[in-house]
């Protein structure tokens, strides 16, 4: 309780020389008090909060319609509930759900068509997406990620998603030795098909060799014969001519 100071000691207070305080900042002003304590009236006293900030008027709400199909939904889980559907952004833990599940193995995805695998892969990847949405969430609100349960969901996706890629990777390896293997028989092929065009292109020059060699000693023999020919009838005609000239002489 303050006591209460008696109004003649106010007054003699007040009636000093004030010389003294002229460099005094501020001065503390003792309000008048008597025995009947004062009554405020708190209707039309403003509150201390109105007083340090007044807020302005609210925009109206624009009331614009959301797409329900919107991609950005997917950041965060959909709870529906009563046929009302709600988004959560941070999710509390769950023994119940958080416990139970397991990632994929690869025995499991090896049995898998390509378009389930890219599925697959789409469906996890759509999965970490909202559960690093959640832990960021967290963090900006400042929650522990231990009091979280998308730590573990997490590790499952990401131990799914690197068993995926290593199916993935076998599959790529088995196709590639398939190609090569298939290139070299191929190759082999080629080779096997060049050398018996080459064996074939070299039998047809012999034999078109052997041809033109034929042709060739063939014309020589017509030329040597009718050279021999020339020759016996020269030889013929100077023999009838000799005959004449020695019948004339005599």
């Amino acid at each position: 309780m303050l006591n209460v100071v008696h109004p003649t000691t106010l007054r003699l207070l007040r009636s000093l020389p004030r010389t003294t305080r002229c460099l005094a900042t501020h001065a503390t002003v003792l309000p008048e008090t008597s025995s009947v304590p004062a009554t405020t009236n708190t209707e039309n006293t403003p509150s201390t909060s109105t007083n340090k900030s007044k807020d302005g008027p609210l925009r109206p709400h624009l009331n614009i319609t959301v797409d329900p199909n919107h991609g950005l939904w997917a950041f965060f889980r959909r709870k529906e509930t009563h046929g009302e559907v709600s988004y959560e952004t941070v999710e509390a833990p769950n023994p119940s759900t958080d416990m139970s599940g397991r990632s994929w193995t690869a025995a499991e995805l090896r049995r898998k068509s390509f378009k389930d695998l890219h599925t697959l892969w789409y469906v996890l990847l759509r999965e970490r997406n909202l559960l690093q949405t959640q832990e960021e969430e967290a963090r900006r609100l400042g929650i522990h990620s231990s009091a979280l349960s998308s730590r573990l969901k997490a590790f499952k996706c990401r131990k799914s998603m690197a068993r995926l890629k290593y199916v993935l990777n076998e599959r790529r390896l088995v196709y590639q030795n398939a190609v090569d293997s298939k290139n070299a028989e191929w190759e082999n092929e080629a080779i096997i098909e060049t050398k018996r065009k080459e064996r074939a292109e070299r039998k047809q020059a012999a034999q078109a060799q052997a041809e033109a060699e034929a042709r060739e000693a063939e014309r020589r023999k017509e030329e040597s014969e009718a050279q021999s020919a020339v020759g016996l009838a020269g030889a013929g005609l100077f023999d009838t001519v000799q005959e004449n000239t020695q019948t004339k002489e005599s």
